[in-house]
């Protein structure tokens, strides 16, 4: 009896163990269907964050120097080693760093060498003209026919997953090749724009022009769109005005190439770039030889990529290159820059198109390794709310430098209207001078004072002309110079007059 007991107790146990196996079959099943299903839609943002700091720590050999947000003082590293209880935590602390840098490596490994159903999945999401990262406005000028497309720059799940989709591919079946991530959403986003687009220009007709300009992702965006409704035929090349972007990633290799090929100036696409913004100088910095040879295994499109292979850069600055530097209250000055705040563009002093274009492409290098982004990653008091990378990326410090520089330019101005002013006041007045001594000279000598036959009509003619020359000077400028001039005038006349009269 108590062997069969001890049997069916057996042969139960049994059953319900098989039955836990099969539920875990089960659920690791689902777990596994879930996680292939969604490997291609979903990265976390956060975990994003991370990659970008992670993968600089790495390359930098900084792992074993890890220090706290907003702190560049070894000392800090004595002080977060002790827990509230005054318990050691800096093994902890190293050791969720070191988990973080392998976990967070370990992901861009595998974004960049993902199979292509996976990649493609992403890039379907990201054409998706009902889920585009950012947000665009519309705003017209009705005086001159302008239509703006002003596009924000975003941090949102779906722009991460297109910085992370950053392998090259062919921009519209051009031989020029563009950021793929960012290229897909910029299809979804033409698009959208295009019934506003050709509104405008039944509107409008042969008048309507076009202004694209963002910030950040957003003014990547707008170059993109732009020259695409220009490609495609939608919109003619003397109807799109210079796209400006503030901000923004380069995301071409052969930029300045399809600019010629499209008859468009340099001059149509102006980037300007905050002094040490890190986001512009994210993709044209030189990548080390070692990032260069990971790429290139991981992704066979990274092999044969010419801004890989003959600049160690993914992507080419394009167009003008104009350079914006705040007040140094606000952010230290850049050292290849003059001192106080200011806009500068770089140009070139030869007239030879190659000499031109070489000493430009060498003056952007220098710039763009200057700081390295690297270099800007490694120092832990980048980061954070009050960090260095948010205070010269975001869009309200363009803005504010941006007035400063306006504000600075119209006091300029003023000046040297004024300096003009003076100049054409003491000019006018030596002029006035010369020419009454000249005529009363000559009456004087021809007739004499004692013959009483100085001619004042000559005066008074030559006065009038005076008069409407210097009028015409200040009438544009302030009325109230025109009383200075009377008052002497007026005294020359009634001096003259009592002379003759004496005489």
């Amino acid at each position: 009896m108590e062997k069969r007991e001890s049997a069916m107790t057996v042969e139960k146990n049994h059953e319900v163990s098989s039955e836990n196996q099969e539920v875990q079959r089960n659920n690791e099943d689902d777990m596994y269907g879930n996680e292939k299903k969604n490997i291609g839609y979903r990265i976390s943002a956060s975990a994003a964050y991370q990659i970008a700091a992670s993968a600089a720590s790495y390359l930098q050999s900084h792992t074993r120097t890890m220090l706290p947000f907003k702190s560049s003082n070894p000392e800090s590293i004595k002080d977060s080693s002790k827990d509230g209880n005054g318990s050691e935590s800096g093994s902890d602390m190293i050791s969720s760093d070191m988990a973080s840098l392998m976990a967070t490596t370990d992901s861009v490994t595998a974004v960049v060498a993902a199979k292509e159903d996976v990649k493609q999945a992403v890039a379907d999401d990201l054409n998706s003209t009902h889920s585009s990262p950012c947000e665009w406005f519309i705003c017209d000028d009705d005086q001159s026919g302008t239509r703006f497309f002003v596009i924000q720059g975003s941090e949102s799940l779906a722009s991460w997953q297109a910085n992370l989709l950053f392998e090259p591919i062919k921009f519209e079946g051009l031989d020029v090749l563009v950021h793929r991530g960012i290229y897909e959403i910029a299809k979804g986003m033409y698009e959208g724009m295009l019934p506003d687009v050709r509104s405008h220009l039944k509107s409008h007709g042969k008048r309507a022009t076009f202004r694209f300009t963002g910030h950040s992702l957003g003014g990547s965006l707008s170059l993109l769109v732009n020259l695409m409704l220009l490609i495609r035929g939608e919109v003619p090349a003397s109807s799109l005005l210079p796209v400006i972007m503030f901000g923004s990633p380069s995301i071409m290799c052969g930029g300045d190439r399809l600019l010629r090929q499209l008859g468009l100036p340099r001059s149509h696409v102006q980037a300007i770039t905050m002094h040490r913004d890190i986001v512009p100088r994210a993709f044209s910095c030189n990548f080390p030889s070692r990032v260069v040879e990971l790429l290139k295994a991981l992704n066979g499109k990274f092999r044969h990529h010419p801004c890989l292979n003959n600049q160690n850069l993914l992507y080419a600055p394009m167009g003008q290159l104009l350079i914006l530097q705040p007040d140094e209250k606000f952010s230290p000055p850049h050292h290849l820059l003059p001192s106080g705040t200011g806009l500068y563009f770089l140009t070139s002093p030869f007239s030879n198109e190659d000499s031109e274009e070489k000493l430009l492409r060498a003056a952007q290098r220098i710039f763009f390794n200057s700081p390295h982004p690297l270099d800007i990653l490694s120092d832990r008091t980048a980061y954070g709310s009050e960090g260095t990378i948010i205070r010269d990326h975001d869009m309200k410090s363009y803005l504010k430098s941006i007035r400063e520089v306006i504000r600075q330019e119209q006091n300029r101005i003023r000046k040297t209207k004024r300096e003009q002013r003076r100049k054409d006041w003491w000019s006018l007045v030596l002029s006035c001078g010369v020419s009454a001594g000249i005529i009363l000279g000559k009456s004087i000598t021809t007739a004499g004072l004692h013959r009483g036959q100085f001619n004042l009509a000559i005066v008074l003619q030559t006065g009038r002309a005076s008069l409407k020359r210097f009028g015409k000077l200040v009438a544009s400028r302030h009325i109230y110079l025109l009383v200075i001039l009377l008052l002497p005038a007026k005294l020359l006349l009634l001096g003259a007059y009592h002379v003759i009269n004496f005489r």
